[in-house]
């Protein structure tokens, strides 16, 4: 039986995807390991594609693949007791609370943040970090910064959540 050989850019693409892969379970890991300091949903029951593309519409943007990912998987929560925002799936209309949606429209309407950044988290200690929609990497991924301090926090949103869940 001959054997094939994959042509370097196959092989290029399944290094990259195990790589991928493998953050996501380091992550999932590292969530499941400090369950005493993280709130989120139960994993695999977190919001429909649906309400993900009303979300991205309504708010003119396109999450990334990390953020959509922890949606789908954990639909929200909270680290240390400061909520990361998520999709409530109530009419935006009508919503409040750390909804997406709701905090990014009021804190764009107050100018607190403008349509090129996407307000993830706004602590008790008044630290707000965001998305920077303006700059986005070859796997669609956003830094994250903090507004406070005008630096950048963490290199994509499941660098974050690992910075986050650090602080401990």
């Amino acid at each position: 039986m001959a054997r094939t050989r994959k042509s370097f850019s196959e092989s290029g693409t399944c290094t990259i995807i195990k790589q991928i892969m493998d953050k996501y379970k380091l992550i999932q890991q590292q969530i499941s390991e400090n369950l005493s300091i993280i709130n989120f949903g139960p994993f695999g029951e977190g919001v429909s594609d649906e309400w993900i593309t009303k979300a991205q519409n309504r708010l003119n943007v396109v999450f990334p693949p990390s953020y959509i990912w922890w949606l789908k998987n954990y639909s929200g929560g909270e680290i240390l007791g400061d909520e990361i925002f998520s999709i409530y799936e109530m009419d935006f209309d009508n919503v409040i609370g750390g909804d997406i949606v709701y905090r990014n429209e009021l804190d764009r309407k107050n100018e607190r943040a403008n349509k090129n950044e996407l307000i993830i988290q706004e602590t008790d200690f008044a630290e707000v970090y965001f998305l920077d929609l303006n700059q986005v990497d070859e796997d669609g991924e956003n830094p994250v910064y903090n507004k406070t301090t005008g630096q950048k926090f963490a290199d994509d949103f499941l660098d974050f959540l690992k910075k986050k869940i650090e602080e401990k």
